[in-house]
């Protein structure tokens, strides 16, 4: 998973291909996109707490956007590599940056459907806005990868599991 970990003589540490930290710069990237660590679990809570089931839309809003916006960055940023190339990298990456371990497979390319899996999400129940996080930001991702508008449905967790699954189609 992890293929190279070591600081360049520019001062920049190489998580993996596409993932690197800036130290002169004081950065993260994720192919070529500048990226923060932070906890956005306890952002949905409060933002549950202040917005009732109105956080879920804000979440989703957010989300979309940001995982849309991500592909169509990476794309332009890695023009010599595939959009099925960087779906796959853009997957590995998840773990590094906290999120769990992603999988996918696309059912239909048609009238897309897409079912994913995280293990291990940072998130352990399908109450609350936190879900979005991730179903939202895939929503995003896959929009752009079919140019088309995809939606999320069939929210699952297993806890004996640690899995959270959906179905992207559109």
């Amino acid at each position: 998973m992890v293929k190279e970990v070591g600081l360049t003589k520019d001062k920049k540490i190489k998580i993996s291909d596409g993932i690197e930290i800036d130290l002169e710069k004081g950065e993260i990237r994720l192919f070529g996109i500048r990226g923060v660590i932070i906890d956005p679990i306890s952002c949905c809570k409060r933002i549950d707490k202040m917005l009732g089931s109105g956080g879920e839309v804000v979440i989703h809003n957010m989300w979309f956007e940001q995982g849309y916006t991500v592909f169509a960055e990476m794309i332009e940023n890695n023009s010599e590599k595939t959009r099925e190339r960087l779906l796959e990298q853009l997957a590995r990456a998840q773990p590094i940056n906290g999120w769990g371990k992603f999988s996918f497979a696309i059912v239909r390319r048609d009238s897309p459907l897409v079912e994913i899996t995280a293990e291990n999400p940072p998130f352990k129940t399908l109450k609350g806005s936190a879900k979005r996080l991730v179903s939202s930001f895939w929503e995003g991702v896959f929009s752009k990868y079919f140019e088309r508008s995809v939606s999320s449905e069939n929210f699952e967790y297993d806890a004996e599991k640690d899995e959270f699954k959906f179905v992207l189609s559109g």
